[in-house]
């Protein structure tokens, strides 16, 4: 089982979280999908709720803190310095949206919009490092950027993490740590979005069986919008209790092999 307790390098996707209208519902439905344990964290968190994954850290669900914040999965990447990071992003014609803050002892975040408006965040991992468990069913597997300036997007990561790209067709590429060259994100020309429809990252779940999971979503009146198979198995996108949208991905057993890979490169 991969599985992590310290922190992720600097510019790899280390953390994914959503707000919920009714959290309560949200943790049912997720829990059900997934298999986690959804657990309320102390007052201080204003009900932020850690999910877990065969008792490590996979997600978190919390309450909107705004009427203005939408619903969707947030894709987090590890820095080693949040208040640098911000810096970056602004440089990189970004924007600030929550000033670099320390999370009660847990880390120290930040949150922003890139230059398309994509909104992601940062987290520099104290006591929480972020996932300590992924590539594993009921857990986050990858996070593709989903974007109508696939070059706009190349140059802006670029900055800000330091990312290089593979390009693996037209409208698509893969990014490299800074690091050390690993593979850990992707780059999407997603012109097929819809015009109300902004910029974003999209978070995918692994599950054991994607069909399965489809039919689990179906019965607690969420929807599936499209099923699809690709090089690294079935796949669907799914919108959850809330509008919030998704995939999930049952792995090949080459995407398996590659998974494993990567895990040992971490």
């Amino acid at each position: 089982m991969p599985t992590r307790d310290t922190n992720w390098p600097a510019g790899t996707p280390n953390w994914v979280d959503c707000c919920f209208d009714d959290v309560k519902k949200a943790g049912d439905f997720y829990a059900k999908l997934f298999g986690w344990d959804v657990q309320e964290g102390p007052a201080e968190m204003g009900g932020y709720a850690l999910c877990f994954k065969h008792g490590r850290s996979a997600a978190a669900i919390t309450p909107r803190m705004a009427p203005e914040v939408p619903t969707a999965w947030s894709t987090f990447f590890a820095s080693d310095d949040v208040d640098a990071t911000a810096e970056a992003v602004r440089a990189a014609g970004g924007s600030v949206i929550a000033e670099p803050m320390g999370v009660a002892g847990a880390g120290r975040m930040a949150f922003f919009t890139d230059a398309e408006g994509a909104a992601f965040g940062a987290w520099q991992g104290g006591e929480h490092h972020g996932f300590g468990i992924f590539n594993e069913s009921g857990s986050v597997g990858w996070n593709d950027l989903m974007t109508r300036d696939l070059e706009g997007a190349k140059a802006f990561y670029g900055k800000v993490f330091g990312f290089s790209y593979d390009e693996m067709g037209a409208d698509y590429v893969t990014c490299k740590r800074a690091s050390d060259g690993e593979v850990v994100a992707g780059i999407h020309l997603a012109g097929h979005l819809p015009d109300e429809v902004p910029a974003n990252w999209l978070t995918h779940f692994v599950v054991a069986d994607r069909d399965s999971s489809v039919a689990i979503v179906e019965e607690l009146d969420g929807e599936v919008l499209m099923s699809f198979d690709t090089p690294f198995g079935p796949e669907a996108t799914i919108r959850g209790p809330e509008g919030e949208v998704f995939n999930v991905i049952s792995y090949t057993a080459k995407a398996e092999e590659e998974a494993e890979h990567d895990r040992d490169a971490e």
